[in-house]
């Protein structure tokens, strides 16, 4: 382990956090333009806030992607406490400690899989948006609850036409 670099997670809520206050930014610009556009009645702007709204998708996708990565590690801190079950902190013994230590294992590397994925990010923001946010606030904004797409319903019985009967061949 000796050469190998960890994820600074506090540069990343930095970065996460400026990129925040960035598209923030942007969005405001882009309400001026439009108050602009409607009180002083210059169409000529339209294609600027038009310009101004793609880049703020562009950023917001950005956020997006940082975030699934966080959801990714909640997933896993998650699966590998339904792993482990509930500890009773009373009754360790070195067999439970071993089962843990066996069960984690795996995780590892998935964990190291998309902390490497978070540093990429984390690298990628700053090359294509680091002047941009260097000297900008840090905003903090709750990550929303991932949003889990729901299952397909099941057709019910009643709603399934029943096939049609077969003639009876010899």
């Amino acid at each position: 382990m000796g050469d190998h670099e960890l994820l600074d997670i506090e540069e990343w809520e930095l970065v996460l956090n400026k990129m925040l206050r960035f598209h923030f930014n942007v969005s405001e610009e882009i309400k001026a333009v439009v108050q602009a556009i409607r009180q002083e009645m210059k169409p000529e702007l339209i294609p600027l806030a038009e310009d101004k709204a793609n880049f703020g998708k562009v950023i917001k996708k950005a956020i997006r992607e940082m975030w699934s990565l966080e959801y990714e590690v909640d997933d896993l801190q998650a699966k590998f406490a339904d792993s482990i079950g509930k500890m009773d902190l009373d009754n360790l013994d070195v067999d439970f400690i071993e089962d843990m230590m066996l069960k984690s294992k795996p995780l590892q590397s998935v964990l190291n899989d998309i902390r490497n994925r978070q540093k990429a990010k984390l690298e990628d923001v700053k090359k294509t948006y680091g002047d941009a946010i260097k000297d900008l606030e840090p905003m903090k904004v709750a990550r929303p609850p991932k949003v889990v797409a729901p299952a397909p319903a099941e057709p019910k019985a009643a709603d399934v036409p029943a096939p049609a009967p077969v003639a009876a061949t010899a």
